[in-house]
């Protein structure tokens, strides 16, 4: 009966021993030195995967906005690329954080013909994360700091030399720096013509230059003049309009008497004051039989007096009539 006792006691506080637990532990723990590191390895993997693509993306987006726009996006040093390229319609980037899988920044640089992207990594992960991506390299090996720096395209540096059908931001695409030859083409579907040269001319190199306009209307701008030899009229038979026109050019018409001046007009471009005196003639006429009545003046002239010209009268008759004979002179200027 004793024996049995033991045999139910021994049931009832059955269990593991201090050896049993120990032992236990002791494989987990060796279970987890060999999967935790495992497990992080695997972490880390997928962050780097993650970080290449996304580093990627924003070269990608970058190349894609300097094929566009000509230039790299953001300001000069090229700081907010990244604003700038989530910010284009439609976006050319987007779902790419402010900071990498590693959880560091993504900062961004260039130079006239580099873009560039600069971003910490982790200790035994830099060198990965460096070889996925093409022209990367470690800058700094303390901090794991990497660089990826990509170029302008190929072929923009050949086409730097040729002229773009579109505006792409740069106007030195669309300047012509030689002579622009057509071959006998026609230039159509053209906007205003504005000349930087000074007295720029236009010449028909054959027979003759023709302007024309839909509204039968060629205008010179107000304010403008212009300057030619000669305008053959096709109303008048294709009579050239100096054959038309008089040597010279009438300034006014004065009615003067007597001692009284007309100034002269000034004429430009070599034209010679002249003046006409038309002679008047006093009203009653001559009556031999009456002392003092008058007759046609004998005397009609005009005196050269430097700036003007004083006219001057001869009657028969008194001074009192004489000074009351109007005259009337004509004023021009004359081109030889």
């Amino acid at each position: 009966m004793k024996k049995r006792a033991d045999l139910s006691s021994s049931k009832g506080q059955s269990g593991f021993t201090l050896i049993e637990l120990s032992v236990v532990l002791a494989i987990m723990t060796l279970m987890a030195m060999f999967s935790v590191p495992k497990f992080m390895e695997s972490i880390n993997e997928k962050r780097t995967g993650l970080t290449i693509q996304e580093t990627q993306a924003v070269l990608d987006a970058a190349r894609t906005y300097r094929m566009k726009n000509g230039a790299w996006p953001g300001d000069s040093t090229c700081s907010n690329a990244k604003s700038v390229l989530e910010g284009t319609t439609p976006p050319m980037l987007s779902g790419v954080s402010n900071k990498n899988k590693f959880n560091a920044p993504i900062s961004t640089q260039c130079t006239t013909y580099t873009f560039s992207i600069t971003q910490n990594i982790i200790q035994d992960w830099d060198g990965d994360v460096a070889n996925g991506l093409p022209s990367t390299t470690i800058t700094d090996t303390a901090n794991h700091t990497i660089k990826t720096t990509i170029g302008v395209s190929g072929t923009e540096p050949a086409l730097s030399s040729k002229l773009s059908r579109v505006s792409t931001g740069n106007a030195e695409d669309n300047r012509m720096r030689a002579t622009l030859y057509m071959g006998g083409q026609t230039i159509a579907e053209g906007g205003d013509i504005q000349l930087a040269t000074a007295n720029p001319t236009i010449t028909a190199q054959n027979g003759s230059l023709n302007l024309a306009s839909a509204t039968n209307d060629v205008s010179i701008a107000p304010g403008n003049i212009l300057t030619v030899d000669n305008i053959k009229l096709r109303t008048r038979n294709n009579a050239l309009l100096s054959d038309l026109l008089p040597n010279y050019v009438q300034k006014g018409t004065y009615l003067v008497r007597h001692g009284w001046g007309v100034i002269k007009p000034t004429c430009s471009n070599g034209g010679v004051p002249k003046a006409s005196l038309r002679p008047g003639m006093m009203s009653g006429g001559y009556d031999p039989g009456v002392t003092g009545s008058g007759i046609f003046g004998f005397v009609y002239r005009l005196i050269d007096n430097g700036s003007m010209w004083i006219v001057q009268t001869d009657i028969w008759g008194t001074a009192e009539e004489r000074n009351k004979l109007d005259s009337l002179v004509d004023v021009y200027c004359y081109y030889p």
